[in-house]
């Protein structure tokens, strides 16, 4: 039997034996003899020390002022948080153009580049959006104790809160973008999972959202809104062969299939993003559902199957010399490609299609067959799983 039909039934029998777990102590609280495994136990929760989720919503620090007299930094600080406030839309949320902070809004200047019905301004998760702006303030907030960086770090919060779906999962803008792909749930770089443990982190009152930057009834939300996330989480995971895999970067808030972004951004399996996805399942009480969800994406990544062996992935010398990006390095860390197909373990790539502009190749498993632009121009691979694994084999996943 071949490494690649090993590890999948490997990767089966994992699943089977996860699924044991979760009929069992239903068996028996039937009373078939044999007692509820987990009857008045709450789910175990993993040590999260050595997680790297949670730096995901720690970049508003490098908005802070390097100014070594505190005073002076605060004032830089407040500063830029005033301009941010200006920038805030009537609904909460803020555009992805930080470079915009360095003055205040003019009050005629548009403070979005995307637009809903009746010309709405949209704000955005995109980037980073929003959940920076919100830790900056609280953080200037707390520094300061002036409530109007509170007022909208609050007002951030509701347009988060409001932007989730009733399946759970989060677009990349609200209100709404007509006919665009910002409407998917959207795991793409991070922007989902950076909300969510923005929530974890209210949720804990962890530093700079501690205190009472939040009001109660904001708070209230948080439990319900996490938990609602988790469960479109779960049912989102792709199954592949009647075995569980990972996420795609975006995903239909209805019926939970992968979905397409850009044009060369084709409905896939994540090698990138479904990493966080893991990450993040792994700060929740470890249910059977939520276990079973976590170890399966993990084995998918340590599946050597889905791995790319000796060999490294630069863009800079190849672009030069107009040769793959993929350069043989024997003894080189595991890389994970960016897109995998929906019904196999094979990477593949995209160009733009023949019919956009700049026209482009499509969908190639040769990524020298892409255009020039988009070879080099995109991020294909990585070492995607590199934290994850680690993380995993410390808690003992």
């Amino acid at each position: 039997m071949g490494d690649h039909m090993k590890s999948r039934n490997k990767r089966r029998d994992t699943m089977l034996l996860l699924t044991l777990s979760t009929l069992l102590p239903l068996a028996g609280a039937r009373g078939a003899g044999v007692g509820p495994l987990e009857a008045g136990r709450a789910p175990a929760l993993l040590d999260q020390a050595g997680n790297p989720v949670y730096a995901i919503v720690n970049n508003y620090t490098s908005w802070l002022s390097k100014a070594s007299d505190p005073a002076a930094a605060l004032a830089a600080d407040r500063a830029k948080a005033d301009n941010i406030i200006s920038w805030q839309m009537p609904h909460g949320g803020f555009w992805k153009d930080p470079a915009w902070y360095a003055a205040p809004w003019d009050g005629t200047a548009k403070r979005s580049g995307w637009f809903g019905a009746d010309g709405v301004e949209l704000g955005t998760i995109d980037n980073q959006a929003t959940v920076t702006e919100i830790m900056f303030l609280a953080d200037v907030y707390r520094r300061s104790g002036k409530s109007q960086y509170r007022k909208s770090a609050r007002k951030a919060l509701d347009f988060l809160l409001n932007m989730q779906y009733p399946s759970g999962g989060f677009p990349q803008v609200h209100p709404a973008r007509p006919n665009s792909y910002s409407n998917h749930v959207t795991f793409n770089d991070d922007a989902m999972v950076r909300v969510l443990m923005l929530l974890d982190r209210a949720q804990k009152r962890t530093a700079p959202l501690d205190g009472n930057v939040f009001s109660d009834e904001q708070l209230a939300r948080l439990a319900p809104a996490l938990a609602r996330a988790v469960d479109f989480i779960l049912k989102a995971q792709i199954v592949q062969g009647g075995v569980r895999t990972v996420w795609c970067a975006q995903h239909d808030p209805v019926t939970y299939e992968p979905r397409g972004a850009r044009s060369y951004e084709l409905p896939s399996k994540s090698g990138a993003e479904s990493a966080r996805v893991v990450q993040f399942l792994m700060t929740r009480p470890q249910t059977a559902q939520v276990e079973a969800a976590a170890r399966a994406a993990i084995d998918w990544y340590r599946d050597p199957a889905t791995q790319i062996a000796d060999m490294i992935y630069e863009r800079v010398n190849s672009k030069a010399t107009n040769t793959s990006p993929f350069v043989p390095k024997v003894g080189a860390p595991p890389l994970w490609y960016r897109f995998y197909d929906l019904d196999q373990d094979t990477g593949f790539f995209s160009g733009r299609l023949p019919t956009d502009n700049p026209p482009g190749t499509g969908k190639q498993y040769d990524i020298m067959l892409v255009e020039p632009e988009r070879r080099y121009g995109y991020q294909w691979a990585g070492e995607y799983g590199k934290q994850l694994l680690a993380y995993a084999g410390q808690v003992g996943y």
